[in-house]
């Protein structure tokens, strides 16, 4: 146990562990904003053997996400190791970062903006670091950030839900996947009904 908490936090602290948010150019306002499904660290160097439950959880919302409307992305550090291969979907775009903060990676943003992406969802693993970063980097631009709290996981869980409730404090919303899955559907639904 103890050489495993020695190498994810030696992994943490060479992925940038120890980074701050982002900051960058506000978004626009967009005619047709869209949701998109970020994928964060979801490596098995990360995830290890125990990590079925997380996948379940993560991979019904990827599952779901096409056919309701909503954009997948992949984010990895690096280094990391490649996506965990149990994880579902396609594993594209995949976007590579040195840091915390997944939009310390610019390609990034600039996707979510050619895609006029305004409201990120985020899963995956290392909510104490790569999630509570990167959501805190897309409110710093204006994007409304969601973290699913089922579909996360940390070091522990007593410092995952610390966090989680740090961020809901900074104003990240912190939602079930059964939820998102039920406001993705009404979203659809609505829209095409316009």
């Amino acid at each position: 146990m103890k050489l495993k908490l020695c190498v994810g936090v030696l992994a943490l602290v060479l992925a940038g562990g120890c980074d701050h948010e982002t900051s960058g150019p506000r978004i626009g306002v967009y005619d047709n904003p869209q949701v998109g499904l970020v994928v964060v660290d979801a490596q098995r160097d990360f995830l290890g053997d125990e990590a079925g439950g997380l996948i379940a959880a993560v991979d019904s919302l990827i599952e779901g996400a096409p056919g309701l409307g909503v954009g997948v992305v992949y984010v990895r550090s690096e280094p990391g190791g490649e996506l965990d291969p149990r994880l579902g979907g396609k594993h594209e775009p995949v976007f590579v970062k040195r840091r915390s903060d997944a939009f310390s990676n610019p390609d990034l943003d600039a996707y979510f903006r050619a895609h006029e992406i305004d409201h990120l969802v985020l899963v995956g693993a290392r909510a104490d670091a790569s999630i509570y970063y990167t959501a805190l980097g897309a409110t710093n631009r204006g994007y409304k950030a969601a973290v699913v709290g089922d579909a996360v996981a940390a070091a522990t869980a007593p410092g995952r839900d610390a966090l989680l409730e740090a961020l809901r404090r900074r104003g990240v919303e912190i939602i079930s996947g059964e939820r998102v899955l039920a406001e993705w559907a009404r979203r659809k639904k609505y829209l095409s009904s316009r």
